[in-house]
């Protein structure tokens, strides 16, 4: 059997080719390795791929002792790609680039979206069920809510001059 140091070798991806999105060339001790495949999440229930980007540090697993017959297993934290704050034994996160970030917490049972800019959500059909749900838009500013459709409300309506669920207009036809 092969020592682990001749399977598996740390290196930097220095190629990916655009049109597979799954391969990559890296450099391990200076030296260039073919195109590899890349371990990404895929089976028949779910696929997910992050792009591969140029200088990021890998592992390149070798089964025979040769770098151009193995796969990169990606994801390696380092000095220049850090761990995101806030991860621990009880709450994951992922975060972008832009520095959207997506964090469970097992512990808080919270899950948060946090966006500098917007998120979009598309579907054919949406239910919020909460004990306390609290919108609030553009806290520097009074923020419009728009509704297309019809609002339909099992409470009251109310703004700073009072109810409008219950309040009447004379009939103009007693004029």
């Amino acid at each position: 059997m092969q020592a682990w140091e001749n399977i598996a070798k740390i290196g930097t991806i220095v190629e990916v080719d655009a049109s597979a999105r799954a391969l990559a060339k890296v450099n391990i001790m200076g030296r260039t390795s073919d195109m590899l495949p890349v371990l990404h999440f895929a089976n028949s229930f779910k696929r997910s791929i992050n792009p591969l980007r140029v200088d990021e540090q890998v592992m390149v697993i070798c089964p025979h002792g040769e770098a151009n017959g193995g796969f990169i297993i990606r994801g390696v934290f380092n000095t220049s790609c850090k761990e995101p704050t806030g991860a621990s034994a009880t709450c994951e996160v992922t975060e972008y680039e832009d520095g959207t970030r997506f964090s469970y917490d097992s512990a808080a049972k919270e899950f948060k979206i946090e966006a500098s800019d917007k998120i979009t959500i598309i579907c054919k059909s949406a239910t919020i069920l909460s004990d306390n749900l609290s919108i609030t838009a553009n806290t520097n500013h009074n923020g419009d809510v728009s509704i297309n459709g019809n609002l339909i409300v099992s409470g009251t309506i109310s703004d700073a001059k009072g109810d409008l669920t219950s309040h009447s207009h004379p009939d103009a036809s007693a004029r």
